[in-house]
C-alpha cells in the first residue's frame, strides 16, 4: 500500500510541476508575443510613412509642368506655333487615282500654309 501511496504522490508532483512550467512559459511565450506584436506594429507605421511620402514623390514626378520641363530640356521639344493642319481623308489608296489625289491633296496643303505664313498668320 504504501508503493502505491508513492506512486501517486510521485504522480501528483510531476503534474503539479508540469502545470507550473505550462504556466510560466505561457506567460513567457505571450510576452514574447506582445513585443513582436509592438514590432509589427511600428513596422508597419513606418512602412505607412514610406508609403506617404513615395505617394507624394511620384505625384510630384508626374507633375504636368514638370513633365513639360522635361520634354524640352532632355528631348528638345517645343509647343507647335502654328496650329495642326487638318488632312481631308483620301479615298482607297489601291485605286489607280489616287497617286494623283495624293499630289492634288499635298498641292493645296502646301497652298494653304503659303497663304497663311504670307497673310500674317
Amino acid at each position: 500500500m504504501r508503493a502505491h501511496n508513492l506512486f501517486w504522490g510521485a504522480a501528483i508532483v510531476v503534474l503539479a510541476v508540469a502545470t507550473m512550467i505550462a504556466f510560466v512559459w505561457k506567460g513567457w511565450h505571450s510576452r514574447q508575443l506582445a513585443l513582436r506584436l509592438e514590432q509589427l506594429r511600428a513596422e508597419r507605421r513606418e512602412l505607412l510613412d514610406e508609403q506617404d511620402k513615395l505617394r507624394a514623390r511620384a505625384t510630384a514626378l508626374s507633375h504636368a509642368a514638370r513633365i513639360k520641363d522635361i520634354v524640352s530640356e532632355r528631348l528638345g521639344l517645343v509647343e507647335p506655333t502654328t496650329p495642326p493642319i487638318d488632312v481631308p481623308a483620301i479615298g482607297s489608296l489601291g485605286s489607280p487615282d489616287s497617286l494623283a489625289e495624293c499630289r492634288a491633296t499635298g498641292t493645296e496643303i502646301l497652298r494653304a500654309m503659303h497663304s497663311r505664313s504670307s497673310s500674317g498668320q
